[in-house]
């Protein structure tokens, strides 16, 4: 991961984000081979996946589910040889050495957002995922529910405001909430709505 860079130009802030964008992409694709070799499940989540539904925002790594015999096997395999924990001990917080990109695992069967949460994370192998250009990749409506979980449960507002950009990109009205668990569903109508009223400023 290119470290931030502060009190220098705007410019080179961006050349900074471009180089490490391009970093990311040959660490996820080098990442794919690898798992794929060693018959590791796994489905890109997170930024990256939001990319793959019409929404694009800076992301400093790169978030996969696995299982969690995946994630024995990635230790087994992998770490080591490219790949190392970010610190002694660390499991699922892990780094690509050679792009120097962040990898944060999560486990199929762990709770989203907290383990006060109803939401499950599923198997990747799942029919809930999608195959776009060799990556798997949550569908939209599985997209948006971890993106509500972590944003109620986990407190995290930046994933409520994702759930509104991806709710712009992709267009949705008030029936894709029939997609949304129950218990999920009046925080995304409230989002739609929230879409609907905002005002442009000229």
């Amino acid at each position: 991961m290119a470290d931030p860079l502060f009190g220098v130009s705007l410019i080179k802030e961006l050349q900074r984000d471009q180089r490490h964008t391009m970093d990311i992409a040959k660490a996820l694709k080098e990442l794919t081979r690898r798992l794929d070799e060693e018959g590791i499940p796994f489905a890109v989540i997170g930024a990256l996946a939001m990319r793959h539904h019409g929404y694009v925002r800076h992301t400093e790594d790169i978030d996969i589910l696995t299982t969690p015999e995946g994630l024995d096997r990635i230790h087994e395999r992998l770490v080591g040889r490219g790949i190392v924990p970010r610190a002694p001990g660390l499991r699922k917080k892990l780094r690509e050495t050679e792009h120097r990109v962040n990898i944060d695992v999560i486990k199929a069967g762990e709770h989203a957002g907290s383990n006060d949460s109803s939401l499950v994370f599923p198997d990747p192998r799942s029919d809930r995922f999608l195959v776009i250009d060799g990556q798997r990749v949550p569908d939209l409506a599985l997209l948006i529910e971890f993106k509500l979980t972590s944003g109620i449960y986990g407190n995290r507002a930046k994933d409520l405001g994702d759930v509104q950009e991806l709710i712009k990109a992709n267009k949705l009205k008030k029936p894709f909430a029939r997609k949304i668990p129950t218990e999920l569903r009046a925080k995304f109508l409230e989002l739609l709505e929230n879409v609907r009223n905002e005002k442009d400023i000229e």
